[in-house]
This record gives structure tokens, sequence and C-alpha cells, in this order.
């Protein structure tokens, strides 16, 4: 069997993306056992491109509730850890080694300059998580200002598609509603691009129920 690598689907919401990239992974991934001995449906490089990631947003079939979303939205925008764990994506970019906050540097350079090209942050600390098994699945968060509107692009470099997508969206369309408030403009897109977007072996019977 030929590996498929690489697809690009244009949603229109976080639902939308979500039912259509499963099914994507379902219907065209291949089974890969990973690392830790878990098996996996796996697409490699998928690009999903979410028109309006403000409508549409919590996926019916999903096991987070609103409140759960928000908390969760929250945390990735004001960097708090409130339930202590290792980490956070919110603490790797409000406070990244304990030095920077890439957020308002975001802002900053978006202010500064409508057209740049450096409004990126990462979660990656080489000199942490090349020694710990606990990493980030999100690695890039990058902003563009085009056409009026503030667009952000995300890399992740694993993504549980069935149980962390949607969170992930909510949380990500907070953030960049927050960016886009603080430098006076509209907020546009979402671009995700799941280097190995997968689901679990334990999510298969619920994935082939909702499909």
């Amino acid at each position: 069997m030929v590996l498929n690598i690489g697809r690009i689907i244009r949603a229109n919401t976080i639902t939308d993306a979500w039912y259509r990239g499963l099914n994507l992974i379902w219907g065209h991934g291949h089974e890969v056992k990973d690392e830790r001995g878990s098996k996996i449906k796996e697409f490699l490089n998928l690009m999903i491109v979410i028109r309006d990631p403000f409508t549409d947003m919590i996926p019916k079939d999903i096991s987070w509730n609103e409140q759960r979303l928000e908390e969760y939205a929250k945390q990735l925008i004001t960097g708090e850890n409130v339930a202590d764990f290792e980490y956070t994506y919110g603490q790797r970019l409000r406070n990244w080694n304990d030095q920077i906050d890439q957020i308002e540097y975001v802002i900053k350079k978006l202010k500064d300059n409508s057209a740049t090209r450096r409004a990126t942050a990462v979660t990656w600390i080489p000199t942490v998580d090349t020694y710990v098994d606990e990493v980030p699945c999100m690695i890039i968060d990058d902003f563009k200002i085009r056409d009026g509107q503030v667009n952000l692009t995300t890399l992740f470099r694993s993504h549980d598609f069935a149980g962390a997508y949607p969170a992930n969206l909510y949380g990500l369309s907070g953030l960049l509603e927050y960016v886009a408030s603080e430098i006076g403009v509209k907020a546009g897109t979402i671009t995700t691009v799941s280097i190995s977007a997968h689901i679990y072996e334990h999510d298969w019977d619920m994935i082939e129920e909702i499909l």
C-alpha cells in the first residue's frame, strides 16, 4: 500500500474541520505503533485552513464542555498553571524559559509593522525538551496581518486528533482573538499543520460510531 502524505482541507468552522479531518485519517491513515507502544491511525502532514474559527466551535461529539474549554483557553492565553502541570503551552508562550513573554513580542511586532513575518512564538525549549519525556505537541504559533486581518498558523509535531483537536482550536481561537484585540485588527483564519495527525486505538470505536 502506498503511504499517503500531505492533504489540505479548507473548512468553514472548527466543527467542520474536526469531522473532515477525522474522516480523512480514518479512511486514509496508516496503522503505526508509536514509541510508547500505543497503536494509532496516522496521516502525515495534514493542513487544515479554518475560515471562521469563531462560529460552530464545539462539536457535539466531544467530551469537553464549554466550561472546561474556557478554562483551557484561559490557561493558553494567560500562561496560568493552576493545576501545576509539568508545563503548559501558555507558560511556554507567555514565559518562555522563565525569560520571555512571546505573545507580547508578537503583539509588538505586529503593531510596529503590519507586514512583519517575525511574529512567531515557539514552545520547544531544547535545553529542557531534549532531556524529558513530556514534550510539547504544539511547536509553533505564527501570526500574520494580511488583508486587514490577523491570521494564525500553528504547527503540531504530533496531534491527537480525536481527543485534542477541538480543544486545541478552541484555545487557539481565544489566543487569536486576544492578539487581534491588542493590535486593533480583525481576527481572521486559523491554519493547523499536523505533521502526525492521528487517532489512538482507544478512540477507534468512538470514531467509527461518529463517522
